[in-house]
């Protein structure tokens, strides 16, 4: 534990926060909560990418659903290639 009392991620393990599904309105809270979650080894990134990254193996069937789920033009069509590949 640290002098502040916060558990870094445990051994073996990373941790990620996905910036975009959590927020503040006070711009200052959220620059000093992203400061805190850095400084404590946490990945900061955004959930597109996160859930991405997640499926390791873009080409997995499941792959087509996440795109499609992820409610960007981008990966509508991804899901889409992803499916026609799979059918």
């Amino acid at each position: 534990m640290r002098r502040d009392g916060r558990r870094p991620p445990a051994a073996g393990h990373d941790a990620y926060v996905a910036v975009d599904t959590s927020g503040t309105f006070s711009q200052a809270k959220r620059e000093a909560g992203l400061l805190r979650i850095q400084q404590a080894g946490v990945v900061v990134s955004d959930y597109a990418t996160l859930m991405v990254e997640a499926l390791a193996v873009y080409a997995a069937p499941e792959s087509g659903a996440v795109y499609a789920a992820l409610d960007m033009p981008f990966a509508v069509l991804v899901g889409q290639i992803s499916a026609a590949h799979h059918a």
